[in-house]
């Protein structure tokens, strides 16, 4: 049960990060959104989080006991928070906080790899 779950998730964040970077090129050339794309995202991220919560139960990872997951859902809504500034701003301020939520879904993947919390300390 855990590794189909495993799967799905590594599916989903694919899907997340691919979307997120169509997403912002799309806005960088000034193509409005189609409404899929405006609805999929979130389909997929519910997903997404729900796969995650569900291993973390299955393997009984409590975040107070395992550092890397607590660092991992602090970037988690770091990350969604550069996301939306992404998306709802312009010009360098914009280009920044895409660059922030790219680099911090780099760290969560990292962080998931690894199960260590880089660049926190361990």
């Amino acid at each position: 049960m855990y590794i189909g779950l495993k799967y799905f998730h590594i599916t989903f964040i694919s899907i997340s990060i691919v979307l997120f970077q169509y997403r912002y090129f799309l806005k960088t050339i000034n193509r409005p959104l189609a409404k899929h794309l405006k609805i999929i995202p979130h389909i997929n991220d519910t997903l997404l989080l729900i796969s995650g919560i569900s291993m973390a139960v299955i393997a009984e990872y409590n975040p107070l006991y395992h550092p890397w997951l607590l660092a991992k859902l602090i970037a988690l809504l770091l990350y969604i928070g550069f996301g939306m500034l992404a998306f709802k701003t312009s010009g360098p301020k914009s280009l920044l906080a895409y660059l922030l939520a790219t680099f911090t879904f780099v760290f969560l993947v990292l962080t998931a790899i690894y199960k260590v919390p880089f660049l926190i300390g361990t």
